[in-house]
């Protein structure tokens, strides 16, 4: 998907503002990075309650990951990978907004992927540092 795919999507949710933080692999779309296959957030407990209530998709990934699933959207009250633990206000108080759509920062996702081994993560942290290497220089 693209930055406005997933701004327009997002906004279907009619989700209350400062309650969400778009995140995932969205942010570097929205640099134009690559384009994103779903969308992941991090949502208040407000939020993940009501959604849940509303019949989103209850997955366990693992013991210390549950999202709920919902069409393209995966939502978690909880970001927490190996060392990396953001809160919502935190991500918040960094993120680019476009059109009323918070995305966290790249500098976020790029410490979110560090601490992982997978291949795409390794892959995005490189298009990620390329990113920064390019913007630097203006």
């Amino acid at each position: 998907m693209t930055k406005e795919e997933i701004v327009s999507k997002v906004k279907t949710l009619n989700l209350p503002e400062n309650s969400y933080v778009v995140f995932g692999s969205c942010p570097m779309a929205l640099a134009g990075l690559r384009e994103s296959n779903d969308i992941d957030m991090l949502v208040s407990k407000t939020v993940f309650d009501m959604l849940k209530k509303s019949g989103w998709q209850e997955i366990e990934k693992d013991p210390e990951d549950t999202v709920l699933s919902y069409d393209v959207f995966e939502v978690k009250d909880k970001w927490s990978f190996r060392s990396y633990d953001p809160i919502l206000e935190d991500l918040l108080s960094t993120a680019t907004v476009v059109d009323g759509t918070p995305f966290a920062s790249l500098e976020e996702v790029r410490k979110w992927k560090a601490g992982s081994t997978r291949p795409k993560d390794i892959a995005d942290i490189e298009l990620i540092d390329k990113y920064f290497k390019q913007h630097e220089k203006r």
